[in-house]
């Protein structure tokens, strides 16, 4: 699959949800939402969970329409013609063509082979670059699923320069798959230095696709001027509800379960052989060599959607999201068959 998104029925371990599913608070609250008046379009109350959630204040909170308004606000905001963007790679696409749309230079730190480390010193360097400049960094990141650690978070932060300097420079940090890591970053710390904002999906973590709700933590300034652009009403009633019930941590027998499960699938991979790179989130970047596409072509012919990794830049890899045990074996099934067949 290029994206995800495999059509009904099929086994899907292209895009990267929970494996335990939609937890029984949200469909709860979603059940009784109602969607006949604009009262229940209001983000507030959501927000001020969200904000107590986090440990920050509610006006550092912004509920958005997924991380991607997310990402496209504070793109529009912050990026401007002849301003520069970098990006630690290889990542989600939507940073970069974000920054195109906003007439800024893109450059691109990339992590490499063996082993995929975060591009930590790189990004360091490139950040201190004298003039405005937004940086992005997925955390973990997608598709290697490697995770910075808390020093290395501050030393990008550092890089930026003086808090008080007029020039624009920011951080972004994409938290989407956080809850899955065993590790959390230091976000109140960040936050505190005025050049950072991080970025939040739920419907990885609530494996709800279908509520499209995501939020900001930021400065309050920076927040405002989120706000004051976006579209009128730009979050549903089920969305709302959704976040208003949701917390951002996994408690940690979920996270356990869910190692356990990343685990067998290396393992099974392993078994086949094929290789699994080290992944901290609730998915796995696999080298399959000048095969992957035939892999990816030959599995679909079975109902099986697995993303091809070709646009990341990366195309002998696919990325696999760990699922629960029954679907794996179905997926060991599927490659069983197609892996002797592949030139």
């Amino acid at each position: 699959m290029a994206h995800g998104g495999a059509p009904a029925g099929w086994l899907d371990v292209g895009v990267n949800l929970n494996p335990l599913g939609v937890p029984d608070a949200i469909r709860q609250v979603v059940a009784t939402v109602r969607f006949d008046r604009y009262a229940d379009l209001d983000p507030r109350a959501a927000e001020r969970h969200l904000a107590a959630d986090a440990g920050v204040a509610a006006s550092a909170v912004l509920l958005t329409a997924g991380a991607s308004e997310a990402l496209r606000l504070i793109a529009a905001t912050e990026l401007r013609p002849g301003g520069r963007a970098l990006i630690a790679g290889p990542t989600y696409g939507e940073y970069a063509r974000l920054a195109v749309l906003s007439g800024a230079d893109v450059a691109e730190c990339r992590a490499t082979p063996p082993g995929f480390r975060p591009p930590v010193s790189a990004l360091e360097r490139a950040l201190r670059r004298s003039g405005p400049v937004v940086a992005f960094v997925c955390d973990p990141n997608n598709p290697t699923g490697r995770a910075l650690a808390p020093a290395d978070l501050r030393r990008l932060v550092d890089a930026l320069g003086d808090p008080a300097s007029r020039q624009p420079r920011l951080l972004v940090i994409d938290q989407s798959f956080e809850p899955f890591a065993d590790r959390r970053s230091p976000v109140g710390e960040l936050l505190a230095t005025g050049r950072v904002v991080v970025v939040r999906s739920l419907t990885k973590l609530l494996s709800s696709p279908g509520i499209r709700v995501g939020y900001v933590i930021g400065p309050p300034r920076l927040v405002s001027r989120l706000r004051s652009l976006r579209d009128p009403w730009p979050v549903g009633a089920h969305a709302i509800a959704a976040a208003s019930a949701a917390t951002w941590t996994l408690d940690p027998a979920a996270r356990r379960q869910i190692r356990e499960w990343r685990r067998a699938l290396a393992d099974g991979l392993r078994a086949r052989g094929l290789r699994p790179h080290p992944s901290t989130a609730n998915f796995l970047l696999v080298e399959v060599g000048p095969a992957a596409e035939a892999l990816v072509a030959q599995a679909a012919r079975r109902r099986v959607g697995i993303r091809w990794c070709a646009n990341f830049g990366l195309p002998g890899f696919v990325r696999l999201a760990v699922r629960p045990p029954a679907e794996q074996e179905r997926l060991f099934a599927v490659l069983d068959a197609i892996l002797p067949m592949l030139p």
